[in-house]
């Protein structure tokens, strides 16, 4: 199969990154490359064998270009895609879609209108311990999931007073600009929708929104906690993820986890499934019930990665 044109729309640092990437898939090709930075295209379309334009209207009018993926920053992508949309290309967005619902929605409407697709990279969907971590969520062996914590702390030492990213007209906020991934990936989790949503940020003096949170209910029954800080030095950053499940818990640690920890009570016989959905020997315990109750001894496993 011949691959597909690829044009990338935004060369930036992050643009580069993913060009990497897509440099090694045969199912595509860079075919044409546009950013605001005349060098940056230039040395990029040389990079990568693909035609350097100065503006995304030559670069959708190039024939070899059958798909676009954009990595600007959030308050382009919304006219930025509607002209690849209109022009008949499928476009690959970095998050988020759009920085309000009513965009997001346009945005929606006129893929289906014009008979393209629009994705979202939403990276942390692909990730292997969240991979695992959702195949123990949908296996069922450690029951529904009940409550999810997640606690993100970044830094704020690259993002000046005047950065884009605390312009919420530009950014749409914390939540909107860096916390989707994790709203998806916890929508994916717990397999159905936020019916309720609360919040709550704090706002320094200089006016920059740093710290932001959100109670959220699903339609399972599930009950989450998000938080999200961009107020620490960089040594400081750190990410954890915590599912509670009825008969277990999952605990990731880090943005692009490393590490993945388990523990819970399930009958014996279940152990080799879930030592086949893990891919690894189970460290058994067997603890007695408090002496409270009346109940047989209960197995528990624990597992760290």
């Amino acid at each position: 199969m011949k691959p597909l044109g690829l044009g990338i729309i935004g060369y930036g640092g992050f643009g580069e990154f993913t060009a990497q990437a897509y440099a090694t898939m045969p199912q595509v090709r860079i075919a044409a490359i546009t950013d605001v930075a005349a060098a940056r295209r230039e040395e990029a379309a040389a990079r990568f064998d693909a035609t350097p334009y100065a503006d995304i209207d030559q670069l959708l009018a190039d024939p070899k270009v059958d798909l676009v993926t954009i990595a600007t920053p959030p308050w382009l992508h919304v006219p930025q895609a509607l002209k690849a949309i209109q022009a008949g290309k499928h476009v690959f967005l970095e998050k988020p879609l759009a920085t309000t619902l009513t965009d997001a929605d346009t945005l929606v409407a006129a893929a289906r209108e014009h008979g393209v697709q629009i994705q979202v990279d939403y990276v942390l969907r692909y990730v292997p311990l969240y991979v695992t971590l959702q195949k123990l969520v949908h296996s069922k062996l450690l029951g529904e999931v009940t409550y999810i914590r997640l606690e993100n702390t970044a830094s704020n030492e690259a993002l000046h007073s005047q950065h884009w990213f605390w312009d919420r007209s530009q950014s749409g906020g914390i939540f909107i600009e860096h916390g989707v991934h994790f709203f998806d990936l916890c929508n994916q989790l717990v397999a159905s929708k936020p019916v309720l949503v609360s919040g709550n940020a704090h706002t320094g003096s200089d006016g920059r929104q740093d710290r932001v949170m959100s109670s959220v209910s699903y339609s399972s029954g599930a009950l989450a906690h998000f938080y999200h800080a961009f107020d620490r030095l960089a040594i400081l950053e750190k990410t954890v993820l915590r599912v509670v499940m009825e008969r277990g818990t999952a605990t990731a640690y880090g943005w692009i986890p490393d590490r993945l920890e388990i523990e819970g009570a399930l009958a014996s016989s279940d152990y080799p499934a879930l030592e086949k959905l893990l891919q690894t020997k189970l460290t058994i315990q067997t603890i007695p019930a408090p002496r409270a109750l009346q109940a047989r001894q209960r197995a528990s496993l624990y597992r760290q990665r």
